[in-house]
């Protein structure tokens, strides 16, 4: 027979595995970008219309000088007007993979509706137009 602790044990696991189930579609080392620093200051309204609805952007570290380290993270999340998170922008950086680039490597996942999987809708050349526009602030640029 378990004892009640070990059963509220078990419960807080099960519990939490089911909490941070995640999106589903987007790679697990941009699943926890809720807890990393937000770069923005306040919500990012409007937009492109490549990216619409309200955008947040997380990196998993600080820049330095105005650059992000090796294997840094960052990841924009855009909200749809219907209030689930439609949009997510991803950037990992990679020493020496890309050096006219910032050796960022983009990736860009959208889905239509609360319960649809994450799909792959562009990466890397598709978004180093716009990107360019940021190079002094190593490719990454919110409001602040």
């Amino acid at each position: 027979m378990l004892r009640p602790v070990k059963v509220l044990a078990l419960l807080a696991v099960a519990g939490a595995g089911v909490a941070f189930a995640g999106l589903p579609g987007i790679p697990a080392q941009f699943q926890p970008y809720k807890q990393w620093h937000r770069v923005n200051a306040k919500p990012i309204k409007g937009g492109s219309p490549a990216h619409p609805g309200t955008k947040n952007v997380y990196a998993s570290k600080r820049a330095v000088s105005g650059k992000y380290p090796n294997g840094a993270l960052v990841v924009k999340e855009g909200v749809d007007p219907r209030g689930f998170v439609s949009l997510i922008a991803t950037m990992r950086k990679v020493r020496g993979s890309d050096p006219a680039h910032g050796n960022w490597k983009f990736v860009e996942y959208t889905r239509s509706s609360r319960n649809a999987k994450f799909t792959e809708i562009a990466r890397d050349g598709t978004c180093w137009g716009c990107h360019s526009i940021a190079k002094k602030t190593d490719w990454v640029y919110t409001t602040k």
